[in-house]
């Protein structure tokens, strides 16, 4: 089974994530606190895997405490590589937020990276990144940021060049 990571995955990125599981790709969601859809106790990976129209797996983490983060997810993987990362990770805490679980992506695995202001800083890591710049929508920005998301991800699942794609109300 494939593997995503997504940071930031439980608010604007929630439908993007439903799409993945959809897709039967294996998720895994770092965050402070467990969202509804998520699977959380022990034995979650064995059941997430197994079960059919399993839910995203949830891991306790704050973006304060990368190597802790990196560390927790590590553990959930069970030496699985991460075979897509989607990151929505606040620039304060973006560039060791993405060094920290830098080991756990799979050679070549794409990164989906999610900004909401310009300028758009460069790639942090060492792999083909899809980049999204997300603009203020007076209406429906949910729908429109997890449309642009999964746009870039499907990009970057299909071995596109990376590029930077402004969504906007325009």
């Amino acid at each position: 089974m494939r593997t995503a990571l997504v940071l930031g995955g439980t608010g604007m990125l929630a439908g993007c994530v439903a799409q993945l599981v959809a897709r039967e790709w294996r998720v895994v969601l770092p965050c402070r606190t467990q969202p509804l859809t998520a699977d959380d106790g022990p034995g979650r990976a064995a059941r997430a895997s197994l079960s059919r129209g399993h839910r995203p797996t949830w891991v306790r983490a704050d973006w304060a405490e990368p190597s802790k983060l990196a560390t927790e997810v590590g553990y959930e993987l069970e030496g699985h590589p991460v075979n897509l990362l989607v990151a929505w990770v606040h620039d304060s805490y973006r560039v060791s937020v993405l060094n920290a679980v830098r080991h756990l992506l799979a050679e070549g695995a794409p990164v989906v990276e999610v900004h909401t202001s310009a300028p758009v800083p460069d790639p942090v890591l060492p792999h083909p990144t899809q980049q999204v710049l997300l603009a203020h929508f007076a209406h429906d920005a949910t729908q429109r940021t997890n449309r642009a998301v999964l746009e870039a991800v499907d990009r970057a699942l299909e071995g596109r060049a990376p590029s930077l794609h402004h969504e906007d109300a325009r």
